[in-house]
């Protein structure tokens, strides 16, 4: 791996702060008596539903009978792509109370210098990650395309579903189109189910996303597998197979290795050494409990956990790139997203204005509303979403018909 002089000065001290660290908590009695009558915050960094959320629950529940006389609460705080999740995390009280579950493209995130973070992965106190979770391409079930071999020899664009940008799907889409050099373009504005339903229409044509994910959608027959980063199983190649370029191998190699950390979970910084240990013994506790592993086993999700100083000495190599990826990341940063702006008389307004529908061009299209990330208007001022009422005339700007809406301007 090629790094600059300062990154590998840099990765030296970490490395050797990560030594002390590890004899720091090798020594330490890990002082379970401490959460007798104490409460534990858990924050997960999405919204309730999905894997981080499945996790968060049962893995907080199950951690509370290994620290008797504790209660663990979770709290969703979703937005901003994990970083609002995780922000609250890094500046919490470092008394060990506060914890919580987020993405592992925050490294990316972290590397370009995404506008908002306020943590550093590397300073986190590190508890553990839950499974493995590798990459892996999927297509609709009657998609023409029946191998990974037929998107790389395709004569036509290739439509990558997304979120949107800085999304996790977006991010693997850039990155393996770009490793592949596929003729590829990524359509913004679907998320969970919505890939799925997506690619039976023939809207898009593959989704780039976490096995675990894309599992669910594959057992109900709606997905197959066509791919894998850093794996094979029968009927889905191992990309590593397939590339041939330098910078191609740069990137699978990191995305194979962030595919061997999913479902990560940290407290803020400086937690003393022995309750970082308790939390430490009582997750590893949790990952071997058989009331757990039951219940992962039912939900059809695979444990692979790992903990402690293993997982942040797996961040701080993540986060050791080399020039080339660094690039990339940064260009993916500066992409635009594609938006497209309709306008009609708003006809349905549901769930106190998170979602809006307007009538135009003969039919009816909706938008989803955020009230942090969606930008209101009415008559060029500054508006909230009580505004929307049927009749009122607005203009939405957004990726597509059914998205959150970037922009809402009513007349």
């Amino acid at each position: 791996m090629i790094v600059s002089h300062r990154a590998a000065i840099f990765g030296a001290i970490l490395a050797c702060a990560g030594l002390l660290t590890h004899d720091a908590f090798a020594q330490a009695e890990p002082n379970k008596n401490y959460y007798k009558g104490k409460t534990v915050e858990w924050i997960v960094s999405t919204a309730p539903g999905g894997g981080h959320d499945f996790w968060a629950r049962l893995v907080s529940s199950t951690m509370q009978n290994h620290l008797p006389g504790s209660k663990f609460v979770v709290r969703n705080r979703p937005g901003a792509g994990h970083i609002i999740g995780v922000n609250l995390i890094y500046s919490a009280a470092p008394n060990g109370l506060t914890l919580g579950n987020f993405t592992t493209g925050l490294v990316y995130t972290q590397i370009i210098g995404t506008k908002g973070i306020r943590f550093d992965l590397a300073k986190m106190s590190w508890v553990g990650k839950v499974t493995s979770e590798r990459r892996v391409m999927s297509v609709a079930a009657k998609s023409e395309f029946k191998t990974f071999a037929d998107v790389l020899n395709s004569k036509r664009e290739v439509k990558f579903s997304s979120s949107g940008v800085g999304s996790g799907s977006y991010t693997d889409s850039f990155m393996v189109g770009t490793a592949f050099n596929i003729p590829f373009r990524i359509i913004n504005g679907y998320s969970g189910s919505q890939s799925a339903l997506a690619m039976a229409r023939g809207e898009v044509d593959v989704l780039m996303g976490g096995e675990d994910s894309a599992e669910s959608y594959v057992r109900a027959g709606q997905l197959r597998n066509i791919m894998m980063v850093g794996g094979s199983k029968p009927g889905i190649v191992d990309a590593n197979d397939y590339v041939r370029t330098p910078l191609g191998k740069q990137v699978i190699r990191l995305m194979s290795l962030m595919g061997n950390l999913s479902r990560i979970t940290a407290g803020p910084p400086n937690i003393r050494a022995d309750r970082l240990a308790a939390l430490r013994v009582a997750f590893k506790e949790a990952m071997e409990d058989k009331t757990l592993l039951d219940a992962a086993k039912r939900a059809q999700r695979d444990v692979e956990p790992a903990y402690g100083e293993d997982v942040q000495k797996m961040i701080v190599e993540l986060m050791s790139q080399p020039p080339e990826i660094v690039a990339m990341l940064k260009k993916l940063a500066t992409l635009k997203e594609e938006m497209v702006k309709h306008t009609g008389p708003i006809t349905q307004v549901k769930n106190e204005g998170r979602e809006i529908s307007i009538q135009r061009a003969g039919q009816e299209v909706s938008a989803k509303v955020s009230g942090s990330r969606t930008k209101i208007t009415q008559a060029g001022k500054p508006a909230k979403r009580s505004i929307f009422k049927p009749g009122v005339i607005c203009t939405i700007t957004y990726a597509r018909p059914g998205a959150e809406a970037q922009e809402i301007a009513c007349q």
